[in-house]
């Protein structure tokens, strides 16, 4: 029986050392949100926003002369607050780290004085599981079923793909009230917490928390747009309980912040609060509290 054991550890040891090891690339967290650097097609060190609420990768128009691309088509942009058709090129080729993903459609957004050449989106996630860690400010790109991933602290979610939007269940606590949902989860938007505005407008948020200013914002779609800044007493999340959050309601009748399937989005402003590893082939996703916890809610 020892024998028997011992082979069985020995063969364990060869299936993990023989996992290809995750591609890792560094970030810059800049205005809470994340950046890495790409090639597309023969253009090398293109930024681009890592974006878990966009379903499609995205070239800025502003950078069209760096990134050459051929014009496909128009397509349907669907934003925060509203539509607009815009071009779109196919047959790409972008490579990050040793991973190369071919056949890759942009679309091609104005975004006007940002300072990023495209979106990076969950089409060029998917197919691996990723590990966001904000201590070292590296993305890792593990095989699908990786077993060497160190998952010691980290809380298990269920991982729902609504709309191909990565959300999780999660609750805003008023007055001891909650008021509970499916949030989407989207790092690239730089604010705390949205609040789409048919759950907004079902609970009558503005009423029940306290108003402190007005926020305005520009969506995809190229929309700019107004919205309340509420102060949030408490937020439960991946079993962790967060304070006094400055959030903002939804009164979109377009677009994404319109939709009747999600209560909200979490922003890149809270995410960062959390190291985490997104495994999209098994439906789920792994927060752990990171130095980042007590930075200011802005």
């Amino acid at each position: 029986m020892k024998h028997v054991v011992t082979f069985l550890v020995l063969l364990f040891y060869i299936a993990v050392s023989a996992q290809k090891a995750p591609t890792i690339l560094p970030f810059s967290l800049e205005n809470n949100s994340i950046y890495l650097h790409c090639k597309v097609n023969e253009t090398d060190s293109i930024k681009f926003l890592f974006d878990t609420g966009a379903d499609g990768s995205v070239i800025n128009i502003n950078s069209k002369k760096k990134v050459p691309l051929q014009i496909g088509g128009k397509s349907e942009n669907r934003g925060s607050n509203g539509t607009n058709t815009v071009d779109y090129s196919s047959n790409n080729t972008v490579q990050f780290g040793d991973i190369q993903k071919k056949e890759i459609q942009f679309t091609l957004i104005p975004y006007e004085s940002a300072n990023f050449d495209g979106v990076f989106g969950t089409d060029l996630m998917k197919g691996k599981t990723i590990e966001i860690n904000y201590h070292k400010k590296e993305i890792r790109f593990y095989e699908e079923n990786d077993q060497s991933i160190d998952l010691a602290g980290y809380e298990k979610i269920k991982l729902h793909m609504i709309d191909n939007y990565p959300a999780v269940e999660s609750c805003m606590i008023v007055d001891g009230k909650e008021y509970s949902g499916f949030f989407g989860l989207d790092s690239g938007a730089d604010d705390v917490l949205t609040i789409a505005s048919p759950f907004a407008k079902k609970n009558t948020l503005v009423k029940a928390m306290k108003t402190i200013g007005k926020a305005t914002a520009q969506g995809s779609d190229g929309s700019v747009y107004e919205m309340p800044v509420v102060l949030c007493p408490a937020v439960k999340f991946a079993q962790k309980y967060l304070y006094n959050l400055t959030i903002t309601l939804s009164g979109s009748t377009e677009g994404i912040d319109s939709t009747e399937k999600m209560a909200g989005f979490f922003g890149n402003q809270f995410l960062k609060r959390f190291n985490t590893v997104i495994d999209f082939k098994n439906g789920f996703i792994y927060f752990k509290l990171n130095k980042n916890l007590y930075s200011e809610f802005n």
